[in-house]
């Protein structure tokens, strides 16, 4: 039986999220999710759904409310303006402070994976944290979601370079490749490349 990630592209619509000189956040974030699901097709036993598809509104209850209909193994929120301080640049991941143990070692794997790969480009560690330490002191789709459920939030180089790393599209692919790997990893699944040369 397969696996069926929901990829949440963070806000959408009238919410633009952090805006450059040359792009939005919610464009980033839509782009980045369907980079992702492409990469996860390459996985034999990953599905995967998204909570948007196109530039719309979106509620947080709602896009946790898509995830659970559809009964999702792992949500997994994309963000790219780092949910602490905008004036802080590097990679944090966040799950629900009550989440359990099985979410934060999927936190703690990806997120291990993530920043090996971000440290090339000069993005340091922020670290793994709960939503408390978040902006807003709560990620309300994360405690809405009723299976594990992570928040991957990228604010990329010092002031001044975000349009540059975000407008990268060769960056974006082997991003969205990095995250793709990780959560086949989690679930150890093969690319279908490697199960046809059996």
């Amino acid at each position: 039986m397969g696996v069926l990630i929901c990829l949440d592209p963070g806000h959408g619509g009238t919410d633009s999220g952090m805006v450059g000189s040359m792009f939005l956040e919610k464009d980033v974030c839509l782009d980045l999710a369907h980079r992702i699901e492409r990469e996860l097709q390459k996985f034999e036993g990953i599905d995967v759904t998204l909570t948007r598809r196109y530039d719309v509104d979106l509620t947080n209850n709602e896009r946790a409310g898509w995830a659970n209909q559809r009964k999702a193994d792992l949500f997994v929120s994309l963000h790219a303006d780092g949910m602490l301080d905008r004036d802080q640049s590097g990679f944090s991941t966040y799950v629900s402070v009550i989440a359990g143990s099985k979410v934060r070692r999927v936190q703690c794997f990806l997120h291990n994976q993530v920043t090996r790969f971000l440290r090339r480009f000069g993005i340091c560690d922020l670290g793994k944290r709960n939503d408390t330490e978040s902006k807003g002191g709560q990620i309300i789709e994360l405690r809405s979601a009723d299976m594990p459920a992570i928040t991957l939030a990228l604010s990329s180089l010092p002031k001044g370079q975000n349009d540059e790393l975000f407008s990268d599209l060769s960056f974006r692919d082997q991003y969205a490749k990095c995250i793709a790997c990780g959560l086949a990893s989690i679930y150890e699944c093969q690319t279908k490349d490697s199960l046809d040369s059996f």
